[in-house]
């Protein structure tokens, strides 16, 4: 019985790093070649695996890309709950969540953002799927925030709503920039300095 458990423990693990491969194989695909342009087959080669191994965890390539995004949504709940925050030294707490937000994106991702955008304007699934993303997106940044704010008794949910989707614009903008030749020391003082006037505006509006 006791080698039985171990075996399915090492069993569960090893699927989940095969997985977990799979989606950082996928993410760089995509940014490479944009979501049209990538197949399952690049997926494999990439790893070294038959195409099959795939659809033993992703039944498709828009299950996959479904898959990538849950894992950023995840990942963007857990940094913002996880990062120090300090209305103090907002300039410094601003710059250091934008690099960790960085931490882990393939090359190109930026390049990735403006193929998918163009590519749902022609594919209403994919627009589905993105438009559904970037909703769940706002959500956990508004709930984030609504959980900070919750004491001070300020603002409402939709002001909050309003103020999370635009962050997700200055972030997607600033990084887009990016493709035109923008420097990532400039776009990085840029989210800085607006984020950093956006809490002292915050500050002004509760204690001033």
């Amino acid at each position: 019985m006791r080698r039985s458990k171990l075996s399915l423990r090492v069993t569960k693990s090893y699927k989940e790093r095969i997985k977990r491969r799979i989606l950082k194989a996928a993410f760089k695909e995509f940014s490479v070649k944009g979501y049209d342009k990538t197949n399952l087959d690049d997926v494999a080669n990439s790893l070294g695996i038959a195409r099959g191994t795939i659809y033993l965890y992703f039944p498709s390539k828009q299950r996959l890309f479904e898959a990538i995004s849950e894992f950023q949504l995840k990942r963007l709940r857990k940094l913002l709950e996880n990062h120090q925050w300090s209305s103090e030294e907002a300039a410094s707490t601003a710059r250091s969540f934008f690099k960790r937000l960085k931490v882990g994106l393939p090359e190109n991702s930026e390049k990735m953002a403006i193929e998918m955008l163009g590519e749902s304007s022609r594919n209403r699934e994919l627009k589905r799927q993105r438009l559904l993303e970037s909703r769940k997106m706002q959500q956990i940044i508004t709930d984030f925030i609504q959980a900070r704010m919750r004491n001070k008794r300020i603002g409402g949910s939709r002001e909050w709503r309003e103020l999370a989707v635009g962050m997700i614009a200055l972030y997607d903008g600033l990084n887009m920039l990016k493709v035109l030749g923008y420097q990532e020391q400039e776009i990085e003082d840029a989210w800085t300095r607006t984020i950093t006037l956006i809490v002292e505006g915050a500050i002004e509006w509760i204690f001033g």
